[in-house]
């Protein structure tokens, strides 16, 4: 506790000592602490200094500033797009430091478990990454948590946690809470400080890619909280073209061959992988390697939907329908004037689409409604954002590696293919199934629900006395109500599935008419007719 309180101290000295000597002195002595030194005019501007003083405090902070990359929410997204300029390469822990933690991981001599030499391949701001073998033979990557770095990233949340009550107020101004910020950051760094989940992620995306070709994934060899054993794969870096070019790959089919996999994982799978840049790609034996598995991306069947019809009503040059769907998307502001965004984003999007798909780049225009989204306060919801930036991402890797490559033409067979299925026969009959039977099984019980109150009002059950006269006619009055109504909720589903099937033109067709979308017309329109008879009998 004490050795803490030292350390959180110190810490916090050098904290407004590197915030002063950026630039931010004004911040400095509005919470009552005197500058030692002369305040010099910035010469680099309020974002810049920003990553700067984020630079020189070190991992904690730089972990922070990648998280807040990827949330424009928390943000502005001018400083979102500085920080992603930040290098997560630091200073490597003594390896006697390193094998201490794996030995208290393996519960066993060192020697029991590798045998040779460790070569460090990466040291970064929570972890460390080394080449080593087994005593079995096979060569792995073993990632390692640093020494007590869990307890010093916690005592500079606390640390934040206190800076950011002092600061609340001035910062809101520039559009950043700076509560919520260390807050989610406690809540995001908690994942990364635990490599079992991460092994969760790796063996759920294999499971998905088990029968695909295209791909190599590591294979997991040992798992705990703070160590990660995996197989070691020799491959090219994806971003080293000339030597991909010397091994006879092509680099214009690395692109697609990349770029189609990360379609696959979003619109196929909904689970993907949120940071594929080119350190965290390979390519080995023609096949695309994905590496860390710590930060990945999730899209609910409902908000991967909702992409579908935003594409669909692009596609239709219905630009302000599109923009709908961008609000179902994201997080929408009490004080957001919806008319106005909607207009704001239709005028975006029809600048973009009224030319060629060829000319279109994914990064320009989601920048350009991120920008608009940001001013009128709506955010996409965080994995929304990071499908956002995964696709981005992985544009700029094609575009690398071939100057040519259009992301709109590779994404569009994906979105058809998803289309084709969410609108199909079979997946409308099953909603529709569904739909009927929670409708028929909610009000089924809701009459005998009823008849259970009042039988248990007529015996006396419900502590409630009163005289009652004609209750029989009015249980059967109640139950003719209750069936009228429950055929009146399965006609209107059937009308409802009928204007979806005639909407999208669901084979098999007459003209431009949708054979089933008219059956259930017809057939809903008998069923009204019957229903109104039904009505008129019993009075």
């Amino acid at each position: 506790m004490f050795k803490n309180s030292i350390y959180e101290l110190k810490r916090t000295k050098d904290i407004i000592f590197i915030l002063a000597k950026n630039g931010f002195g004004d911040l400095v002595e509005s919470l009552g602490i005197p500058v030692p030194f002369k305040k010099n005019k910035p010469k680099l501007s309020r974002n810049e200094r920003i990553r700067k003083v984020i630079e020189e405090l070190g991992p904690t902070f730089i972990k922070l500033a990648q998280i807040l990359s990827l949330r424009p929410d928390l943000i502005p997204i001018e400083l979102a797009k500085e920080f992603e300029k930040l290098q997560d390469n630091v200073t490597p822990v003594p390896f006697d430091e390193i094998k201490s933690v794996i030995e208290e991981e393996l519960e066993k001599n060192f020697d029991e478990y590798f045998e040779g030499d460790f070569t460090l391949l990466a040291s970064a701001s929570i972890g460390q990454v080394y080449k080593a073998k087994l005593k079995t033979g096979e060569i792995v990557a073993v990632k390692v948590l640093k020494p007590e770095i869990e307890e010093k990233i916690y005592a500079d949340i606390n640390i934040l946690l206190r800076l950011a009550k002092i600061v609340r107020e001035k910062l809101l101004v520039y559009g950043i809470d700076s509560i919520k910020i260390v807050e989610e950051f406690a809540k995001s760094i908690k994942k990364e400080l635990d490599f079992n989940i991460e092994a969760l992620n790796l063996k759920r995306f294999s499971a998905n890619f088990k029968n695909n070709p295209s791909i190599k994934i590591p294979k997991l060899y040992f798992v705990s909280k703070k160590l990660l054993v995996l197989e070691y794969i020799d491959g090219i870096k994806i971003s080293d073209i000339d030597k991909l070019k010397k091994n006879g790959y092509d680099p214009k089919e690395i692109a697609k061959k990349g770029f189609d996999l990360i379609c696959e994982q979003i619109f196929i799978h909904r689970f993907f992988h949120a940071d594929p840049h080119p350190g965290n790609l390979m390519v080995y034996d023609g096949k695309i390697v994905f590496l860390d598995f710590g930060i990945m991306g999730r899209l609910s069947e409902e908000d991967r939907r909702y992409i579908i019809e935003l594409v669909f009503y692009v596609i239709k040059n219905e630009e302000e329908k599109a923009a709908e769907y961008i609000l179902k998307l994201s997080k929408v502001s009490k004080n957001t004037d919806v008319s106005s965004f909607k207009k704001e984003v239709a005028d975006i999007i029809s600048t973009y689409f009224y030319s060629s798909l060829k000319n279109i780049e994914i990064k320009k225009l989601i920048e350009d409604l991120l920008v608009s989204m940001s001013r009128n306060n709506v955010y996409l919801k965080e994995d929304n954002y990071l499908f956002v930036k995964s696709i981005v991402t992985m544009e700029g890797v094609g575009k690398k590696l071939y100057p040519d490559f259009n992301a709109v033409e590779e994404i569009k067979p994906f979105i058809l293919k998803v289309y084709k299925k969410e609108f199909s026969i079979l997946s409308f009959i099953k909603k529709s199934h569904e739909l009927n039977l929670s409708i028929i099984e909610f009000f089924n019980k809701t009459p005998s629900n009823i008849n259970e109150i009042i039988d248990k009002l007529k015996n006396g059950e419900l502590k409630i006395e009163f005289e009652h006269v004609g209750l029989e006619e009015m249980e059967k009055t109640t139950k003719n109500s209750f069936n009228e109504l429950s055929l009146a909720i399965i006609i209107a589903s059937i009308l409802i599935g009928s204007s979806m099937l005639l909407s999208f033109y669901v084979p098999p067709l007459i003209g431009h008419i949708s054979v089933l979308g008219l059956g259930g017309f017809i057939f809903a329109f008998v069923l009204g007719v019957l229903l109104i008879l039904a009505i008129i009998r019993q009075k």
